[in-house]
């Protein structure tokens, strides 16, 4: 079993090292995200966050666990063990991600640096995307709590 676990470990680092986490189009940063989680790559699906998911997440995170966000935002960035367990594998748990990354999902518009996608099916929804830094991320806090 150990051996499987570091098979299965140095395949998601080769894959990580091939395919950074990049998405060319807004529906590609959506899907990779869920793949991501479904697959237990965290730290794809951090990268593969909007800037103001990942803030608003680490101050989530930072008030709950009474810590400062420099040093959540550090347990994200380095795949902690601890955040992993805590955060990562309760949200793959409550966000039923192995089925959304099983699903379609298009780009249905883009403005300037955002854009919207659209998961396809009869439960369809729209998910807010953002373009940072020349690559396409998902705005999961955007999309399922966006600020009044």
């Amino acid at each position: 079993m150990s051996r499987t676990r570091t098979l299965l470990a140095l395949v998601v680092l080769i894959t990580c090292l091939i395919q950074p986490a990049q998405a060319q189009d807004p529906a590609q940063a959506v899907k990779g995200f869920f793949q991501a989680v479904s697959a237990r790559d965290y730290g794809r699906a951090w990268e593969l966050l909007s800037s103001s998911s990942q803030n608003r997440i680490v101050a989530m995170v930072a008030r709950d666990e009474e810590m400062s966000a420099e040093a959540v935002r550090q347990l994200f960035e380095t795949r902690d063990p601890s955040i992993c367990a805590g955060f990562w594998d309760s949200f793959r748990a409550s966000s039923h991600s192995e089925v959304l990354a099983a699903r379609d999902f298009i780009t249905s518009q883009v403005a300037g640096s955002r854009g919207s996608v659209r998961m396809e099916g009869n439960d369809a929804r729209n998910f807010v995307t953002a373009l940072e830094g020349g690559s396409w991320r998902f705005g999961l806090m955007e999309t399922f709590a966006p600020r009044p």
